[in-house]
């Protein structure tokens, strides 16, 4: 088996959701879709953001791609989980620090701000990226130490 990645998405994010899916598809990843499918119908960006953290949380997967209207909402949600670094990105660098120093395991993008084109570029420089460790790492664990 492949390399794994997760999407999620509300409904406001589910075209650049399927963009981005059908991208690292592509890109030889094995892709599990936890939805929608479309946006016909309101999708709450908590709930999303709930599955998508448990099933990283409880799979083996490389990362998670999150998107709602803002990426915030979906983000809170993410972070309110043990184990979960979600770092929503509006910039390549953004996306280069968030697993470079952060090690975020979940990387999530605005359905409605973000050009597919630069969320592309910003995907491919968070899967280039190697987290540094060092002193990244006691800080990772300083966060880790609050969590319930």
């Amino acid at each position: 088996m492949g390399k794994k990645v997760v999407f999620a998405s509300d409904h406001a994010a589910v075209e650049l959701k399927n963009e981005l899916r059908d991208y690292v598809k592509s890109m030889g990843y094995e892709v599990v879709d936890l939805g929608p499918e479309d946006n016909k119908v309101s999708t709450s960006y908590a709930t999303q953001g709930h599955k998508l953290a448990d099933y990283v949380k409880h799979n083996d997967v490389e990362f998670g791609v999150g998107m709602c209207g803002t990426g915030l909402g979906i983000s809170y949600a993410l972070n309110r989980h043990s184990g979960i670094r979600a770092a929503r990105v509006t910039s390549v660098e953004d996306s280069r620090l968030a697993k470079l120093h952060n090690n975020a395991n979940v990387i999530v993008f605005s359905g409605r701000y973000t050009p597919v084109s630069e969320a592309k570029a910003m995907l491919n420089e968070y899967i280039k990226t190697e987290f540094e460790g060092g002193r990244h790492e006691s800080r990772i664990e300083q966060i880790e130490e609050f969590e319930e």
